[in-house]
C-alpha cells in the first residue's frame, strides 16, 4: 500500500532510540524527510546517520531537552515540518508514596508539558496551512492505571484527554490530531525497567507468558500504526487514540 508519504516531512521527538527512532525509519522508508530531536547528540548523529546510510531523504538532528525548550524553537528550526510526532518524554516508575518529587515534576514537564508545548506550537502553524497531522505516543495505563507507575499513568491519562479533545476541533483547520497507546514494548528502556537477572529469570519469563502471543511487541509494529495514521490513507481518523497492547488490556 503507498502511503503518499514521500516528499513531506516529519519531525519525531525522542528520535534517536527505540520507538521515535523505528518510527523514523518507517517514516523514510516510505520516502519521507525527517528532524529526529532528542537529549544525546551522540545517540541523534548515530540515528541520522543510519537512516541516510538506508534512504535517499533529508535527515537533520536537534538537541533539545523538551521540558526547558521554548514553545516555538523547534517551529522555528523545522518550518518545512507537516507532520509531528511526539515520543519524547519518561517519568519514574513508583507509587505516589515511592516516587522522588522532583524526578516526578521533571518527568511531567518531559513528557506532559513537553508534548503539549509541541502540540500548540505546530497546531499553530498547521492551522495557517490548513494540513498537518500531530500524532502523539502515549501509553497503556492511561487507560489502565497502574499504581506502581501513577506518574506514568496520570501523565498518560492527560495526553489521552488532549489528543481526543484536540482532535475533535483541529479538523476544522484541516489538521488531523492522533495518539497511540503502546503496552509493554521490546526497548532497551524496556529491557532495563525489568532488569530480567539470573534472579528474576522465572519471574520475567512469566510475565513474558501472559502476554499476548507470549511476547512484548516490537519497535516497528508500533512505528507501521504511526506511519498508516499520519497518511492520507487514515485522512477521515483525527481525535482517535488507538491502543496497540495485544489485547492485554482486556486480560485479567
Amino acid at each position: 500500500m503507498d502511503l503518499q508519504l514521500s516528499g513531506r516531512t516529519a519531525l519525531v521527538t525522542g528520535g534517536s532510540k527505540g520507538i521515535g527512532f523505528a518510527c523514523a525509519k518507517a517514516l523514510v522508508a516510505e520516502g519521507c524527510h525527517v528532524r529526529l530531536v532528542a537529549r544525546d547528540k551522540a545517540a541523534l548523529v548515530e540515528a541520522r546517520d543510519a537512516l541516510r546510510a538506508a534512504h535517499d531523504v533529508s535527515v537533520e538532528i536537534f538537541e533539545a531537552d523538551l521540558s526547558r525548550l521554548s514553545d516555538s524553537l523547534l517551529v522555528d528550526a523545522f518550518p518545512e515540518v507537516d507532520i509531528v510526532v511526539n515520543s519524547a518524554g519518561a517519568i519514574p516508575r513508583g507509587g505516589l508514596l515511592d516516587v522522588d518529587p522532583g524526578a516526578l515534576r521533571e518527568g511531567f514537564e518531559g513528557k506532559l508539558m513537553g508534548t503539549i508545548a509541541l502540540c500548540r506550537a505546530f497546531y499553530r502553524r498547521m492551522r495557517e496551512r490548513r494540513r498537518g497531522v500531530i500524532l502523539n505516543i502515549i501509553g497503556i495505563s492511561g487507560l489502565r492505571p497502574n499504581p506502581k507507575s501513577i506518574g506514568t499513568s496520570s501523565a498518560n491519562a492527560a495526553l489521552i484527554a488532549l489528543t481526543q479533545a484536540l482532535g475533535a476541533e483541529s479538523v476544522d483547520h484541516g489538521v488531523r490530531v492522533l495518539g497511540v497507546n503502546p503496552g509493554l514494548v521490546r526497548t532497551g528502556r524496556t529491557a532495563s525497567l525489568l532488569n530480567p537477572t539470573q534472579a528474576a529469570d522465572k519471574a520475567y519469563d512469566a510475565l513474558l507468558a501472559s502476554l499476548p502471543f507470549g511476547r512484548m511487541a516490537e519497535p516497528a509494529e508500533v512505528a507501521d500504526l504511526v506511519s498508516f495514521l499520519v497518511s492520507e490513507r487514515a485522512s477521515y481518523l483525527s481525535g482517535e487514540v488507538i491502543s496497540i497492547d495485544g489485547g492485554s488490556r482486556f486480560r485479567f
